[in-house]
């Protein structure tokens, strides 16, 4: 076993498990009755993989302690938001007319991927993403990294058990219980699995229902289904008769795979189907739930939600990107829309001609960032390494995400050379969500959103003190009373870096401003490292100054970055 390399064609690993010396693959489940230890793999649509292995150790650590170096490919859904949401719609629609009770609606997510093994992202899911079900396993054209929480089968003689899922939740949602929707659907998930049972066990009952299990960052609504084997059961007889999961199809089974088949763009794979051991009339198997896998040159993962009559299509869908948030985030690799998954810190710099404006100075306040909130940066080497290539970008939008992993994004950028139009907002604001420049960035991109829809440019937000204070995406400068005035941090304002160079400069000086000294301001600039100064046309309708003033003090501005920016 100490020979055991990341890059070994066959071995696996459960639950301090480690098995090595494949003897066979097949895909017959009457070999299973024959004593040795086998791995199981199934497929959702019902393709079985099944290895042999001669060499089993019992209570050992996972083997591979190499460092996963994280993706930095775009992950891209099977399915897109309105295309689930119709997905969902088209499953209440089967409810309405009785076809179905409950249908788990799924998608896939893809990214690409070169690398050698999954084996160090598996070390990193054990280490900051531990799951009762975590599994790894290689063979020849299959590899598979889970964090699965949920218990498919435990077999002991013939005595069985299984642990539907159904119900999850962020642990700080705050309440205790969970709602009505999500016990009934756990509850529709225990009938089904007692009838699946009732076929192969001469007795079921059902032990703990409805019990609350706290995983990394999730709470889970669990129940627990026990059964008493028929004699002359074998293997095949288990697998024909429940397989796949009732948690990751539905109920009716049969014509909630119709559903699943008719509306999902692709195969499931090995997502959703089972993994684990089985030991002669000894098992471990987990739904195959939360896992990455190899497909190509693509990594994949699954995520899905179950569907009820009394679904909300958006928040099945917030489901689904909560289930992929924290581990995508493990793995590295950027959404869609060029945020990467996850929480963490963030700095949006100018590229122009070439060169990247005060990266030193963005990296200094993400230092800053990262040490009070507890993550990790790279070293200045390896962040210029990251993004040399961007130096040929004559102008560009650079964004550096730091969370579990360090990624970067990098899009052409056009000058927004008109005046802003600005509204105001009320809001309250914490000081502890301003301090940093922190993704997800939703509340911030949703007030843009909804600005923007309304005919401005940007936001001014009013703190609950009557205080102005920050934009969405800038600082601000007011000219009062033949000041430049901006607000200070304690207002919920971000430390912002073309802020701070406007203050070293002389160029303004901090003070509060109330909403009741809009009415004496003359002048104003939206200030960021992306557009940099952007003359305010208007506040709330109130038309400001543009004149010789505003243009002086935007060039002094200018040269200042010019000439005093060790980035």
């Amino acid at each position: 076993m100490e020979n055991l390399q990341e890059g070994s064609e066959a071995w696996f690993w459960m639950g301090g498990i480690l098995a090595t010396g494949l003897v066979e693959i097949t895909d017959d489940p009457k070999k299973l009755s024959d004593g040795g230890f086998w791995v199981v793999s199934t497929t959702f649509e019902g393709q079985n993989t099944f290895a042999k292995f001669d060499r089993v150790e019992r209570n050992r650590d996972f083997p591979i302690t190499q460092q996963w170096q994280g993706l930095e490919s775009t992950w891209k859904s099977s399915i897109d938001r309105d295309g689930y949401m119709e997905f969902v719609e088209q499953i209440r629609s089967q409810i309405e007319i009785g076809e179905v009770y409950q249908v788990n609606a799924c998608r896939i997510l893809s990214a690409e991927f070169s690398g050698a093994s999954l084996a160090p992202l598996f070390a990193r899911i054990l280490e900051l993403n531990p799951a009762p079900q975590a599994c790894y396993l290689k063979l020849p054209g299959l590899e598979i990294a889970s964090a699965s929480p949920e218990l498919f089968l435990e077999r002991e003689g013939n005595l069985i058990k299984c642990s539907p899922i159904k119900g999850t939740r962020r642990i700080s949602a705050g309440n205790n219980t969970f709602d009505s929707k999500d016990e009934s659907e756990n509850i529709m998930i225990v009938d089904l699995m007692r009838n699946d049972f009732g076929r192969i066990c001469e007795s079921v009952e059902v032990g703990a229902l409805l019990r609350q299990e706290i995983h990394p960052g999730l709470e889970h609504l669990v129940s627990d289904v026990f059964g008493r084997l028929k004699p002359d059961i074998d293997w095949k007889d288990i697998f024909s008769q429940i397989l796949p999961a009732g948690s990751i199809s539905g109920t009716p089974k049969i014509s909630a795979l119709k559903v699943i088949k008719a509306n999902e763009p692709t195969l499931r794979g090995p997502y959703c189907g089972s993994l684990g051991w089985v030991e002669g009339e000894r098992a471990n198997l987990s739904v195959a739930i939360r896992l990455f896998w190899r497909d190509g040159g693509l990594l994949k993962f699954g995520s899905g939600a179950g569907i009820t009559w009394s679904s909300s299509a958006e928040a099945e869908w917030d489901e689904t990107e909560l289930k992929a948030d924290k581990l995508i985030s493990l793995a590295g690799g950027l959404r869609e829309d060029s945020w990467p998954y996850g929480r963490g810190i963030f700095e949006t710099l100018r590229v122009e001609d070439g060169e990247v404006l005060l990266l030193a100075e963005h990296l200094e306040r993400a230092r800053k960032s990262a040490k009070d909130l507890g993550i990790s940066i790279p070293s200045d080497e390896v962040i210029k390494n990251a993004i040399g290539w961007v130096k040929r970008v004559r102008l560009g939008r650079l964004r550096l995400h730091f969370g579990h992993t360090f990624t970067l994004s990098l899009i052409p950028y056009v000058e927004q050379k008109g005046l802003a139009k600005v509204v105001t907002h009320r809001l309250d604001l914490a000081l502890d969500q301003t301090a940093h420049k922190a993704f997800p960035y939703t509340r911030n991109l949703e007030l843009l959103a909804d600005v923007r829809g309304r005919g401005f440019d940007e936001v001014l937000i009013i703190n609950s003190h009557n205080e102005l204070a920050e934009g969405a995406v800038s600082n601000f400068v007011f000219r009062i009373d033949d000041l430049w005035i901006t607000p200070p941090l304690s207002a919920g304002v971000l430390p912002g870096i073309i802020r701070q160079k406007m203050l070293e400069a002389g160029l303004a000086i901090e003070g509060n401003v109330s909403a009741d000294d809009l009415r004496q301001v003359t002048h104003a600039f939206s200030l960021s490292s992306l557009r940099l100064a952007q003359p305010v046309e208007s506040i709330d309708g109130v038309v400001l100054a543009q004149d010789e003033l505003s243009k002086v003090w935007a060039v002094k501005l200018r040269q200042f970055l010019v000439t005093n920016s060790v980035g």
